[in-house]
């Protein structure tokens, strides 16, 4: 045998064995996940540092200033999404006298989290009524944090946080649509024992804002002329030109009957983020009209243009 039939036989060899150690490895680990998913008890034990708890219906609903509603109804009609009843339930939790102890909330994820400090500070900064928390991103703290709030999550980094402590709750949020969502299901739904999205069938109901009737009308507010000096239109600023709901055929089947303007990357306008001529000061100078869509469209789902945006302009006259 020459040297070249030998080298091509142990090339051979090695690829066939090869082969089989991956096929072997691919297996192990297939097994290791279904493993790990049917077997990993998803239940909660016993809470290490809750002390307080509410055990009589009759008090919860005290808690509510006397409202019979549940902070977290299993039904919902179609206008509560239960955010004023979750801000009385917490005005009045806080003034409880009660043996609080520290919770620890470990963020999963950078999405929604973006401007989030370490520690207390956005629950003293925001004058929380409970402030008995404290947010963390070291993910080597994983197994003795009380939460894991959790806004990005896949097969790449879930395994880290199994098998799950028995003390700890996760907790999936969601901000965005359904369809921009980066938390996979079908892989933690199990592990998780709470919701926070604007979903109405939420654990708990989130909003990026929330308008609601702080005082009577007295009758003497006079009429205001929001159009008055406006020369313009309709706008519409938008830089996603993908959105799957047909957002942008709509606008522009809508400028075939009126003035639509569109700013941004789905147009042929432009507008400064700041200055006298920002996009925000050209709005309320000049149109009539601002456009506010969803990019897509989900159960219970509401752009946040609707509050950071449109009806601000509004709010401007009402104060």
């Amino acid at each position: 045998m020459d040297f070249s039939h030998f080298c091509h036989s142990v090339i051979t060899t090695c690829l066939h064995h090869a082969i089989k150690v991956v096929c072997v490895l691919c297996m192990f680990s297939v097994c290791t996940m279904y493993w790990l998913y049917y077997n990993v008890s998803g239940q909660l034990g016993p809470p290490l540092n809750r002390h307080v708890y509410i055990r009589d219906s009759r008090r919860w609903n005290e808690m509510l200033n006397g409202s019979s509603d549940m902070v977290w109804p299993r039904t919902v009609n179609e206008t509560d999404d239960r955010i004023l009843s979750q801000i009385r339930f917490m005005e009045h939790y806080g003034t409880l006298p009660a043996n609080r102890t520290m919770k620890h909330i470990l963020h999963v994820g950078h999405f929604n989290f973006e401007n989030v400090r370490d520690g207390q500070y956005e629950f003293v900064s925001a004058k929380c009524p409970v402030q008995e928390c404290s947010i963390t991103s070291n993910e080597s703290l994983s197994d003795f944090v009380d939460v894991l709030l959790i806004s990005e999550m896949s097969y790449f980094n879930y395994l880290q946080y199994l098998p799950k402590p028995a003390h700890q709750l996760w907790i999936a949020q969601h901000w965005e649509s359904a369809m921009h969502d980066r938390i996979h299901t079908w892989l933690v739904r199990r592990y998780i024992n709470w919701t926070v999205s604007y979903r109405r069938d939420s654990t708990l109901g989130i909003s990026y804002g929330k308008f609601a009737r702080v005082r009577n009308d007295d009758g003497n507010q006079q009429t205001v002329d929001y159009s008055a000096g406006k020369t313009k239109q309709v706008a519409w600023l938008v830089s996603n030109c993908n959105a799957k709901n047909n957002r942008l055929a709509y606008a522009h089947e809508l400028a075939k009957y009126i003035e639509v303007d569109i700013y941004g990357a789905c147009g042929n306008l432009q507008c400064n983020r700041t200055g006298p001529e920002s996009c925000h000061n050209r709005l309320v100078k000049h149109y009539r009209f601002f456009l506010a869509f969803e990019n897509s469209n989900c159960k219970d789902y509401i752009t946040e243009k609707l509050y950071h945006a449109a009806l601000q302009y509004v709010g401007l006259f009402c104060q």
